[in-house]
C-alpha cells in the first residue's frame, strides 16, 4: 500500500480527500501542530516519514488575510511550500501541491488559460502561489502542481466547509436572505470531490503545470441562478439573488482554464453546472 503524507489535514481539501482514500492508502494526516511547515524541522520530519508521495494543501488560502497580512502569506504559502519541496526532494517523495487558478486573475487577454500562457497575478495570494510554483518546479522534478478552480461542496460532519458559491446560496436560502453575485466574473467552480476521485489517477502523470478543475462558459450571477432553479426554488430567484453589473464592469474578470493538458492524461472533469448537479444530487438537495 502506497504511503502519502498529506499537510493541512484538517482543510476544506484535505479533510475530505483523508476520508475518501483512508482505504485505499496508508495515509499520514498532519495538521499545523504535527508538521509546522515554516519551521526547516519540518525537512526532516518528512524525510523520517519517507512517503511515496506528498499532496501538499496546507496553505493561507483566504486572499483577505493575505491581502492584510503579506508577511504571515509568503512565510506560509512560499517558505513553508518551498520546505515542504525540500522533503520531497530529501525523501524522493512525489509532490501535488495545490496551487490555484488565482494567478490568471490579470491576465489581459480572455481565457480559457492554458499552462503555457503567461500569469499576471495582481493579489498577494496569487503572486505568492506563482512564486511557490517557480520554486517547486526547480527543486523537484517530479513535481505536479495543480492550478485548482473555485472548489465547493456542503457541510459534513467533522469537516471544515469553506465559503463557496452552492453553500453561501443555500444559506441565504434558509434565511431568507439576499446574495449578491458579480454578472461581469468567469470562473471554473468545481466540486471537491470531482477533484478529489481524480487524485489516485493525478499521482501518476508526468511531473508539471496542470489546470485542475470544471470548466465553465457562464457567469458567477448566472451559476448562482442555475443553482437556485436546480433546486426546484425558480420562484424565488429575484428574492434570494442579486445580480451584481457593478462590479468588474470596466474589466471583465476572466479566470477561466482549459483542461486540455489533463485531459490528455486521461483526467477529466465535468463542466460547473454538470458537478453543480451532482452535487446537489449526492446531498438531497436536488429539486427540492
Amino acid at each position: 500500500m502506497k504511503k502519502i503524507l498529506v499537510t493541512g489535514a484538517e482543510g476544506f481539501f484535505a479533510s475530505r480527500f483523508i476520508e475518501y482514500y483512508k482505504n485505499e492508502f496508508n495515509i499520514v494526516a498532519l495538521n499545523k501542530k504535527d508538521l509546522e511547515i515554516t519551521k526547516e524541522e519540518s525537512i526532516e520530519q518528512i524525510k523520517y516519514i519517507n512517503p511515496d508521495y506528498v499532496v501538499h494543501a496546507a496553505a493561507i488560502s483566504d486572499t483577505g488575510l493575505c491581502e492584510r497580512n503579506p508577511e504571515l502569506s509568503y512565510k506560509v504559502n512560499v517558505e513553508g511550500s518551498i520546505n515542504v519541496a525540500k522533503g520531497c526532494e530529501a525523501s524522493k517523495a512525489k509532490l501535488i501541491y495545490l496551487s490555484s487558478d488565482q494567478v490568471y486573475n490579470a491576465n489581459i487577454q480572455s481565457g480559457p488559460y492554458s499552462e503555457e500562457c503567461i500569469v499576471v497575478p495582481n493579489t498577494v495570494y496569487g503572486k505568492h502561489k506563482i512564486e511557490a510554483e517557480n520554486h517547486i518546479a526547480k527543486m523537484v522534478d517530479d513535481a505536479v502542481i495543480l492550478r485548482l478552480t473555485w472548489l465547493f461542496s456542503l457541510p459534513e460532519r467533522n469537516k471544515k466547509v469553506n465559503s463557496n458559491i452552492i453553500w453561501n446560496i443555500i444559506k441565504a436560502a434558509v434565511k431568507n436572505q439576499s446574495i449578491s453575485l458579480p454578472a461581469n466574473e468567469y470562473r471554473g467552480i468545481t466540486y471537491v470531490y470531482d477533484l478529489i476521485r481524480n487524485i489516485s489517477k493525478i499521482i501518476n502523470i508526468p511531473g508539471g503545470i496542470y489546470n485542475a478543475g470544471s470548466e465553465n462558459n457562464l457567469s458567477t450571477y448566472e451559476i448562482g441562478k442555475s443553482i437556485i432553479e436546480q433546486m426546484g426554488l425558480s420562484n424565488r430567484v429575484e428574492d434570494i439573488l442579486i445580480k451584481d453589473t457593478d462590479r468588474y464592469k470596466d474589466s471583465k474578470r476572466d479566470l477561466r482554464i482549459s483542461n486540455k493538458k489533463l485531459n490528455n492524461m486521461d483526467v477529466s472533469f465535468p463542466d460547473t453546472q454538470e458537478a453543480i448537479i451532482n452535487c446537489l444530487k449526492e446531498f438531497s438537495y436536488l429539486n427540492l
